[in-house]
């Protein structure tokens, strides 16, 4: 009998689209990851805005990146002609959704992260178990729980690059300590003092060398001016000076690519909740995360041994969603007790314990 050739299968084609911060961004790469667990076969696209796709470049998940600031014409143009099975708006984002109505997609499904959604899946999910959980109910439970943890592919060069970041400065990255200064409200912030105060301890016990690189926007950078401002009346000196002499790094400016790369080679990650964190994370740097008015349980899914936290509980002003949160911009009743009460000695102790793996 002749062979008869057996039409190959056609992979599924799937978009997944999420309009929100470079920490959500980071974390998509873990539902990519879970999903392409689960359909080996498929094709696998993301829409993310374009200042975080970098942080998804190299992933070999991921067959094409687009990028929201495009153009809606230019974008629907390449979606039909793509023409995809499934067009998933993870976080339910309004800005996508008519591009989905549009977008020639057999299959149009979005997500709404609220406590309906989590009455519904029987727990408050984290951040790497919101997506997992949608997913479950589109392709089953093939798609595992929990989600792997995020990962950023760097290049062999681009490692290398983060490395020789530092020795610019004549420092052995393995000494170190990036602080992490970035939030998205100012009472997500450790006090300047305490930033100064914990720079201080590694330097005088451990002999390491404190970093802030600020990311754009005028808000962190003039809280970096307070930091500063603090490691200077503490005999801090900035790095890179004439005299080529210093104790601190303070940089400004790196494309999230490289500042992947910077994290990447450092001792470790320590302060607010925030995208470089989710970042240190996905590049294997080991992270202490000093959270204040938001529980850690959705945005701290990680392995506590390498990526302890520091977390007041029980205060009663976090009044919103169960006692879980507070979202006011400014504390002035309470005097941010949430974050003042996190001291600089603990940190340094919880600090002494990290290690990489």
């Amino acid at each position: 009998m002749d062979d008869v050739d057996t039409p190959m299968k056609k992979p599924v084609k799937v978009l997944l689209a999420k309009r929100r911060a470079l920490g959500d961004t980071v974390l998509l790469s873990s539902t990519v990851a879970a999903l392409a667990a689960a359909l080996p076969e498929a094709e696998l696209s993301v829409l993310v805005p374009a200042a975080f796709a970098p942080v998804l470049e190299g992933n070999p998940q991921i067959k094409t990146i687009y990028r929201f600031e495009d153009g809606n014409i230019s974008l629907l143009r390449q979606f039909r002609r793509e023409r995809f099975d499934h067009f998933i708006r993870l976080h339910a984002s309004p800005s996508a959704s008519w591009l989905a109505r549009l977008s020639g997609a057999q299959h149009k499904s979005s997500h709404l992260q609220n406590a309906a959604t989590a009455q519904r899946y029987g727990k408050h999910p984290n951040a790497l178990e919101w997506d997992a959980f949608f997913l479950r109910t589109l392709f089953g439970d093939g798609v595992s729980l929990p989600a792997p943890p995020p990962k950023i592919y760097l290049t062999p060069a681009e490692l290398a690059e983060g490395r020789t970041y530092w020795e610019r400065f004549g420092l052995d990255p393995a000494k170190v300590v990036f602080l992490g200064l970035g939030a998205s409200r100012p009472t997500k912030r450790w006090p300047p003092e305490y930033f100064a105060r914990f720079a201080e301890l590694i330097r005088d016990r451990h002999e390491l060398y404190p970093a802030i690189i600020t990311g754009p926007g005028e808000e962190e950078a003039r809280f970096a001016g307070l930091v500063v401002d603090e490691l200077r009346v503490r005999g801090f000196r900035p790095l890179g000076g004439p005299a080529g002499k210093g104790d601190f790094v303070h940089g400004a400016g790196l494309s999230v690519r490289r500042l992947s790369a910077v994290l990447a080679a450092c001792r470790a990650y320590v302060g607010n909740d925030s995208g470089p964190k989710h970042i240190a994370v996905a590049v294997g740097c080991p992270t202490l995360t000093l959270f204040g008015p938001e529980d850690p349980v959705e945005w701290h899914p990680y392995s506590r041994a390498q990526h302890p936290l520091l977390f007041r509980e029980g205060l009663p002003c976090r009044s919103e969603d169960n006692g879980r949160w507070c979202g006011i911009p400014v504390c002035v009743k309470e005097g941010h007790r949430c974050l003042r009460g996190i001291d600089p000695m603990d940190v340094l102790s919880q600090f002494e314990g990290l290690r990489r793996l």
